[in-house]
Parts: C-alpha cells; sequence; structure tokens
C-alpha cells in the first residue's frame, strides 16, 4: 500500500475500535498488529503523521490520538450558522433533561451528525459527530423529512426502498405516513429503532436566511412499555425549538402554547 493508504487505514482504526473522546488512544502495537506492517515501517509512518498534525501523541501514555489539523478540517465541515446558534441551547437542554443531544442535517437519504452533547443518563452507546445515518430510520431525520412535501420525499427515495431495522417505517408509504404525523405535533419519535433500548424524540429549524434545516433531538433509554416519555423531555425540547424557531422567524413554530 502506499503511504497514503497506510495513513487512511491508521485512521480507520480509531472507528474500528470505538476510540473517542476521552478514550486513552491507540498504541503502537494496534498499528503494527492491524496494519500487518515492519514496525519500522509503522514508526515513520506515525512519526509523519504526528508532524503534520494529523495524529497527537500523549507524552506519558505514548498513545495516539486524532490530531488538531484533522479536527479543525472537521469542525468546520461539521459546522453551520444554524449549527452554531442551537448548540448553546441543546448543551443547556442536555443537562437540564439528563439526555444526550444531537444536531443534524440531512445529507442525500442520510443525516450526518453535526453535534452531539453528552447528558448525565448514561447510554452505553452514543453517536459521535460525522456519523451518517439512514434520515428514514432516526427521529431526527423523519423531523427534517417532515420538512418537506411528500413529493420531494418520494423523489429522494426513488429508486429501491429499504429498512434495516424491525421498528422503522417499512415502506415509504409508512415513512409518508409518518411524516404526516409529525407534520401535525412538530415532534418526532422513534423508539428501539437506531439502537435496541433507545429512544429519541426530534423536532427541525428552518433558517429561511441561509435556507438551512437541522433536527434537534434527545436520546434517552426506552421507556417500559406502558410507561410515557420521562417529565420534561417533550415540553423542554419544544421550549427549546420556540425559541430558536422565534430568533429565525420559522413560522412553522408560530403554533398557539400547548400544540
Amino acid at each position: 500500500m502506499t503511504t497514503l493508504e497506510n495513513a487512511a487505514a491508521v485512521l480507520k482504526l480509531f472507528s474500528k475500535q470505538e476510540i473517542r473522546q476521552g478514550h486513552p488512544g491507540l498504541s503502537f502495537s494496534d498499528v503494527v498488529e492491524n496494519l500487518k506492517l515492519p514496525k519500522s515501517t509503522v514508526s515513520r509512518l506515525l512519526m509523519t503523521m504526528e508532524t503534520q498534525g494529523m495524529l497527537e501523541r500523549d507524552p506519558d501514555s505514548r498513545l495516539y490520538q486524532i490530531g488538531k489539523l484533522l479536527l479543525a478540517v472537521s469542525s468546520h465541515y461539521l459546522s453551520a450558522p444554524l449549527v452554531d446558534l442551537a448548540s448553546p441551547y441543546m448543551t443547556q437542554l442536555s443537562q437540564l433533561t439528563q439526555c444526550t443531544g444531537y444536531i443534524s442535517m440531512l445529507e442525500g437519504r442520510d443525516i450526518m451528525v453535526m453535534r452531539m452533547f453528552p447528558g448525565r443518563t448514561y447510554l452505553q452507546v452514543v453517536t459521535p459527530a460525522g456519523s451518517l445515518l439512514p434520515a428514514h430510520e432516526t427521529a431526527i431525520g423523519r423531523a427534517i423529512l417532515s420538512r418537506y412535501t411528500d413529493d420531494e420525499v418520494r423523489q429522494r427515495f426513488s429508486g429501491k426502498y429499504h429498512a434495516q431495522s424491525a421498528n422503522a417505517p417499512e415502506s415509504l408509504t409508512v415513512l409518508l405516513s409518518r411524516l404526516a404525523e409529525v407534520r401535525l405535533t412538530g415532534v418526532s419519535f422513534a423508539n428501539n429503532e437506531t439502537l435496541l433500548g433507545i429512544s429519541t424524540l426530534a423536532t427541525s429549524i428552518f433558517n429561511k436566511h441561509r435556507n438551512e434545516i437541522v433536527g434537534l433531538c434527545l436520546s434517552f433509554p426506552s421507556p417500559a412499555q406502558g410507561k410515557e416519555i420521562p417529565e420534561g423531555i417533550r415540553d423542554g425540547l419544544i421550549a427549546v425549538t420556540r425559541q430558536l424557531a422565534e430568533k429565525l422567524g420559522d413560522e412553522y413554530w408560530h403554533l398557539p402554547a400547548g400544540n
């Protein structure tokens, strides 16, 4: 493999081994074992990646983390005026509700996670910024899709429609029906779809000045059968959404209180 291919293989290890923020990092041995390269080659490769800002090495543990160059590039890519505006609100909301919060945008048939806000409720699995998920199989994706007409949604999903989760809309017809429900309430709900044991409540915001739509959501452990969504989650999410809508002139949320 070329040096570029080897460097890409190293970066993919971070995803493969689920090394995220707060994780100690990737070791020299991890790279040697997974890339099946001579130690001398790995040593030169990691040194070059570190010199170029692609990796950083902890001086004490000697473990590698993603470098400032890649973080800077990704932060710009995962940034948009509406995302930046909504972030402080979602930070506070996640702390108040103890839920993990997300801001996402639509990318084709997928949603891309732009920001993640850790809550105090322990979730074994979280979805980091930069992740892509099927829009039709997520509450936040359906909240965004509900802002489009049925014809626009049909065009976006033209061709083969497939749902991996047993709890997701199994056909385009069912998806359109679910979107109609979201348009009535402004709120989208997913229960055990992307992840078993996890429920998500989502809304969407439109910035008409820049033609941007983002989804806002809170994730939390799924309520026991017959139980309601924990108190404060729905009201808190709607309150934050209305505050943002007022700033942006999003008339979709100019509804009487309580609707």
